[in-house]
């Protein structure tokens, strides 16, 4: 149900759709209209940065303008787009709420510098975070945090006609650093009978990567929502793997709400919320090709499990969503929202 305290709060996110599928999700859920994505140059490097951002930052500036919300989310990385909403709000008295993910609190381009991101984090009304961890190094600022891991979604299951193998697995794949992409595709060379599908858009650095990789791999470029989401649904699995701790894995949260066997790292955060329907992996070729047969010789009884734990996760966003609400509706109010803290505690 759509709460009035949000009624002309607006969601900001600093790049293209494809870059904040959580935050739609979330803007939608809590009853925002679409996420306004400010977007510039989709070139990166030191020397575009700087254009890059301070276009940005007018785009932005003219979206609070035009509408004037009393309520801002914003989405971060980069923190630069929770600065620029924290000195609007200095001058116009707006509340903003920050939707960190793992990498704005992991990063050190992003965690830099620190004393003005925990100036940035204590005005706002709230910071969320995917873990407790998370909650805890902000709350050591004197800030307000609240976990919420995941959203409930329901995506459109196409179907990705493209398939070639027996048992197909798709690899949820950015290119980034904690990626252990070359694990993968040293599994892959032992499992000539399961087909992988790695996701990702190709740039020239990858090119070596996607040449000597074996027959049944295959690079998929990137893939526009539909196509991702029926490429996802279509497979026999899912592998979302992590080289950091404490890292949120959005694609095995769309693997959980696709049904769909989950093989992920295991860490304590990953162990904790995919606790059915998913195998837990330590990032090495070995593993990898364990995790894979084992999901293969009992798949019905790990498809069952990944539904079955759609239950009680849709239970803890009901329970945080009502969190935030209850936040946002005592935000005029420092005794309340201190109490709301005081609750968080408890939980």
């Amino acid at each position: 149900m759509k709460s009035r305290s949000f009624e002309d709060a607006i969601f900001i996110v600093w790049g293209p759709p494809g870059h904040g599928p959580r935050s739609q999700v979330f803007a939608r859920e809590i009853g925002i209209e679409q996420p306004y994505f400010i977007q510039s140059t989709l070139k990166r490097g030191w020397w575009v940065a700087p254009f890059k951002y301070l276009t940005q930052s007018i785009k932005t500036i003219q979206v609070l303008l035009d509408k004037k919300p009393s309520l801002v989310f914003v989405q971060s990385p980069p923190s630069l787009a929770a600065w620029v909403i924290f000195f609007y709000s200095l001058i116009t008295g707006c509340e903003y709420i920050i939707d960190a993910h793992s990498t704005a609190m992991l990063s050190p381009i992003w965690t830099s510098p620190k004393w003005f991101n925990r100036l940035v984090a204590r005005r706002a009304l709230t910071t969320i975070v995917t873990n407790e961890h998370f909650q805890k190094k902000i709350r050591l600022w004197g800030a307000n945090s609240l976990v919420i891991r995941d959203i409930p979604t329901n995506f459109v299951k196409g179907h990705y006609s493209m398939l070639n193998g027996p048992f197909n697995v798709t690899v949820v794949n950015s290119f980034g650093p904690d990626e252990p992409l070359t694990e993968v595709l040293s599994a892959a060379h032992n499992l000539p009978d399961i087909h992988f599908y790695i996701t990702g858009r190709i740039r020239e650095s990858h090119q070596n990567l996607v040449t000597t990789s074996p027959e049944n791999v295959t690079f998929t470029n990137f893939l526009p929502n539909e196509q991702y989401y029926a490429l996802l649904a279509s497979s026999q699995a899912v592998l979302c793997l992590t080289t950091r701790d404490h890292t949120m894995q959005r694609g095995a949260c769309e693997a959980l709400w696709l049904g769909k066997p989950l093989i992920t790292s295991n860490w304590p955060l990953l162990r904790e919320y995919f606790y059915q329907g998913t195998v837990h992996i330590d990032n090495t070729a070995e593993d990898i090709q364990a995790g894979i047969h084992q999901i293969r010789a009992d798949l019905k009884f790990y498809e069952k499990e990944i539904v079955d734990m759609q239950t009680s996760r849709r239970k803890e966003w009901l329970t945080k969503k009502a969190e935030l609400i209850n936040l946002v509706h005592h935000q005029d109010n420092p005794s309340m929202r201190e109490n709301v803290k005081v609750s968080e505690d408890r939980h």
